[in-house]
């Protein structure tokens, strides 16, 4: 399932509405464009479905992390580059190695394509 408004529902966490809706939306547009720019729409369903999971677990993470004390006035680019890397992503399944492989390769791609992007 490719990065749709309804994540913007899975995501919300009720503690601040307001950044919550404003972080997720930012997310959801690059999301869609990081999207769009690797071709997935052309790639096998087991890699869509691949990338679909690891982008929705980033993406709530990051909504997580943007209602925190220390995120609280980070931008949505900010965040994302806070929390992923050229090397890996957020420990989000620290006790699922394969799961949290594929959430540091989708890391770390969303990462090169947001270094070309911004």
């Amino acid at each position: 399932m490719n990065p749709n408004n309804k994540w913007i529902n899975d995501w919300k966490i009720g503690e601040n509405p307001s950044r919550e809706k404003n972080v997720s939306e930012d997310l959801l547009e690059i999301f869609i464009d990081f999207w769009k720019t690797q071709g997935l729409e052309e790639k096998s369903k087991t890699t869509r479905n691949r990338y679909s999971g690891a982008l929705h677990s980033i993406g709530g993470y990051v909504i997580e992390q943007a209602i925190s004390e220390d995120g609280a006035d980070m931008t949505t680019k900010e965040l994302l580059f806070e929390h992923i890397g050229p090397y890996e992503g957020p420990l989000i399944c620290q006790d699922n190695e394969t799961w949290q492989d594929e959430i540091d390769m989708v890391s770390r791609k969303l990462h090169k394509y947001m270094k070309n992007k911004c």
